[in-house]
């Protein structure tokens, strides 16, 4: 018998805010079927909901879905996604934050490239959500937490 555990690698708090709340709690159950990482659904995308149960749940990583429809009334674009993850930073530095966007628009492109320049975000997919791109995304979060725990 061995005194000394073996430490398990830190799975991420993965909070998931999509454009309407049923979409997020499907968001939030593909990301636990998918496994390798604890997930969180942000029923609200109130800017200060969202942050303050980021903050509240210590949460590593925020996948935040972009919608481009011109008809709705709080606007969902990527504008109002960065002005979250700048909030969601403020109070969580460590937090990765990225972007889930609706495909069909490539002129939102110069404009996601220059939020990750800027660092606003970390990243971005256009079209759904892939596993793979989830897996990498959470592989990434893992990383940069076990390497802020490592003495």
């Amino acid at each position: 018998m061995s005194l000394f555990r073996r430490r398990e690698p830190l799975l991420p708090k993965a909070a998931v805010c999509f454009s309407s709340p049923i979409r997020t709690r499907r968001a939030a159950d593909w990301l636990r079927n998918l496994g390798g990482c604890r997930p969180i659904g942000v029923l609200s995308d109130d800017c200060g909901d969202v942050a303050w149960q980021c903050d509240t749940e210590q949460a590593d990583l925020l996948l935040l879905e972009t919608d481009f429809s011109s008809d709705m009334e709080e606007p969902k674009d990527i504008s109002s996604r960065c002005d979250i993850a700048v909030e969601v930073r403020r109070k969580l530095p460590d937090c990765r934050v990225y972007l889930v966007c609706e495909d069909g628009h490539p002129e939102k492109l110069p404009a996601l490239e220059k939020a990750v320049e800027l660092k606003l975000i970390d990243g971005y997919c256009i079209g759904g959500l892939t596993a793979r791109q989830a897996e990498i995304w959470l592989a990434e979060t893992a990383r940069a937490m076990n390497e802020r725990t490592e003495p």
